[in-house]
């Protein structure tokens, strides 16, 4: 999989400026070099760093799950999350490509007024060789609010190989759909010809699939993707080499119903649980796994025994719970993925969590990109450049550039962040918890 280089968003929650992450240098005419593999994203209570997480999370859905804004659900959560003054919801990712090439995905969700749902006002696929990313890019395919451009040499393409009627596209990205068609054309498997379209179109596919987010109010594995497999093939047609199956490795351990099929993955994936919780739990002895059959699947109970007791998975403390659920993801980051998690801190030890992200930083296949509250993760990332962001007043960004001896943990303590003054002392709290007059 390609590397995610830059996330833009407004629009959802409390952010109503744009939002720019960068995971690289912006030269790209010599190739991508410097990604970031690990960024952290600091900053106050309410600052907006899990609605940057909520943003990927509905983009990733958005683009996968074909008709995600006609559900019912949908629509009620994007009444509450789109932030009331934007109305309107903006999310903007670049992708590396080929050589010295990106490609650039944008889109912009409003509600319409007539219909009362959420739909896809406009939305481009892009492509750039330029020097930098901020170099004009070539416009692919563009849905705009007067009708839909498509570059002239890829209008063959998308008539006479997959008669696609992208004027009627509400609510579906246009990425998937054309995706879908991609699939459908090439479901002989003798067929090898791939136009330059179809390349695009599956690179950028493969790369938002490839995106998995975690937050803890909503663990959802997002199962309703085009199939692993169907990716794997064309990959494999189209790179003309088998692709590596760990991007494409989605057993989740936390899940309670297993596929026949894919239990003796779930088993090995359970062995590699075990290991990672007895470094937080060292009186573990094992996760032992009781499946009751039910057709084609499994269904999972998780018995956690220790040296005097055992305790099924469901009454486990919550720190155990929040190390099983995260595992999925961590491990599917350490493979390759490109993973996003809320409150990545909570429940883990502040020295154990220094080593974990130290573990990505160094070793990871993936990207890693995590909220906290935790500031000793700063000491594991000051010295990669561009992994420490805070978010400050009005939705400003300060990114930690590293200058010798100096410590990203000293100028946030201190208030050294221009957009993140800690302008607050101990004594400040007398007035709020013992009144005036004491």
């Amino acid at each position: 999989m390609k590397k995610l280089l830059q996330f833009s968003t407004y629009g959802i929650k409390n952010i109503e400026k744009m939002i720019t992450l960068d995971f690289a240098n912006q030269t790209i005419e010599r190739g991508v070099h410097k990604v970031n593999n690990v960024k952290g994203i600091f900053g106050y209570n309410g600052a907006g760093k899990s609605a940057i997480i909520t943003s990927i999370d509905y983009y990733n859905k958005i683009v996968c799950n074909p008709n995600f804004l006609i559900q019912n659900e949908t629509k009620d959560n994007l009444s509450k999350l789109i932030n009331f003054v934007k109305n309107e919801f903006y999310i903007s990712t670049i992708f590396e490509y080929d050589n010295n090439t990106v490609l650039k995905h944008t889109i912009k969700i409003v509600k319409d007024d007539v219909l009362s749902d959420f739909v896809i006002s406009i939305e481009n696929i892009s492509i750039s060789a330029g020097r930098t990313f901020n170099d004009k890019f070539k416009t692919i395919i563009e849905k705009r609010e007067e009708g839909i451009y498509i570059e002239d040499k890829f209008k063959n393409t998308l008539e006479q190989n997959y008669t696609c009627s992208l004027n009627d596209l509400k609510y579906n990205s246009i990425v998937q759909y054309i995706m879908q068609k991609i699939i459908d054309y090439n479901k002989d498997s003798n067929k090898k010809n791939f136009s330059i379209l179809d390349k695009i179109i599956l690179s950028l596919y493969s790369n938002i699939n490839n995106i998995l987010v975690y937050m803890q109010e909503s663990d959802k594995h997002n199962n309703y993707k085009i199939s692993n497999e169907i990716l794997n093939e064309l990959i494999n047609k189209v790179e003309k080499k088998p692709a590596s199956l760990n991007n494409f490795y989605d057993v989740y351990i936390n899940d309670t119903i297993v596929l026949k099929t894919e239990y003796n993955k779930y088993e090995s994936e359970n062995k590699k649980l075990e290991k990672f919780i007895k470094y937080f739990k060292p009186d573990l002895n094992e996760i032992l796994l009781i499946p009751s059959e039910n057709r084609d699947v499994y269904n999972v109970r998780k018995i956690f025994v220790y040296n005097n007791y055992r305790v099924e998975f469901e009454f486990e403390s919550s720190g155990i719970k929040q190390l099983v659920n995260l595992y999925s993801y961590l491990e599917k980051c350490a493979r390759g993925k490109i993973v996003f998690i809320d409150e990545i801190d909570t429940n883990i030890n502040a020295v154990y969590f220094e080593k974990l992200i130290s573990f990505f930083k160094k070793y990871g296949k993936g990207q890693l990109i995590f909220t906290t509250h935790n500031i000793e993760a700063m000491k594991a990332l000051k010295n990669q450049s561009r992994s420490i962001v805070v978010l400050g007043v009005d939705n400003n960004l300060d990114t930690w550039i590293s200058k010798g001896n100096k410590s990203p943990i000293n100028d946030y303590t201190n208030g050294d962040f221009p957009n993140s003054p800690m302008n607050i002392e101990d004594f400040d709290f007398i007035n709020i918890f013992m009144g005036e007059d004491e």
